[in-house]
């Protein structure tokens, strides 16, 4: 084994560990909230449960809430957004100003997060068990996917070269918001069977063929 090797190698079991015990905490955050609700168990309940202390609870998670949402509100990986915000170099753009490959680079990103959240089936179904029992962390999730939605359009206004209020990374946000809030109500239903990629694409094709239908003109507009 090479001395470069050695030196990772502590570093990446590590962060396995780390990443385990984040996991354990997230999946018993969610049984419990199925079975018992949000005030049917405490911190130091779940922390006994999984066999961590109350300090590494909180080295994690700031409250029960967030380990229920486990990775959901996490950032972007860095290498996604490099990627994004490189993606509008040399590329056709539209009427809009905006480059061609824009909608698809935004479900590229969101992808890249989603494969990171590594869901399992038994993940999903815990976490829609939970959300059953306390429908406000379904709000919750929502919540964050409006404050996500914010930083899109200033993605957006970043990778096109735009001011970080323009009206267009502003609409593009909004619209790209929507098809994926769709996507994870449908994606978060008991009987759904289908990835959240592909949800995704299909709202963003049904918007794309939605106003790709005609020209509008509007009285009052230039």
């Amino acid at each position: 084994m090479t001395e470069s090797a050695n030196s990772c190698q502590p570093h990446g079991l590590r962060a396995r560990k780390r990443e385990a015990t984040r996991s354990a905490i997230t999946a018993r955050a969610r049984a419990l909230t199925a079975e018992q609700g949000l005030n049917g168990f405490t911190i130091e309940q779940l922390c006994e449960d999984v066999g961590v202390s109350r300090r590494t609870f909180f080295n994690y998670f700031p409250s029960k809430e967030d380990a229920i949402m486990g990775h959901l509100l996490d950032e972007f990986p860095a290498e996604a957004i490099a990627e994004f915000l490189a993606g509008a170099e040399g590329v056709e753009r539209g009427p809009s100003g905006v480059s061609n490959t824009l909608l698809a680079d935004l479900h590229g990103l969101t992808c890249a997060m989603v494969e990171e959240l590594n869901f399992t089936r038994e993940q999903i179904q815990l976490l829609i068990a939970a959300m059953k029992k306390e429908p406000q962390l379904m709000m919750r999730m929502m919540g964050g996917a409006h404050l996500r939605e914010r930083e899109f359009a200033d993605l957006i206004a970043q990778r096109e070269g735009l001011e970080p209020d323009d009206p267009v990374a502003v609409m593009v946000s909004a619209l790209f918001g929507t098809c994926s809030h769709r996507a994870s109500q449908d994606f978060f239903s008991e009987t759904n069977t289908i990835g959240y990629a592909d949800l995704l694409a299909q709202n963003l094709r049904t918007a794309h063929q939605l106003f790709s239908f005609s020209h509008l003109t509007f009285e009052g507009t230039s």
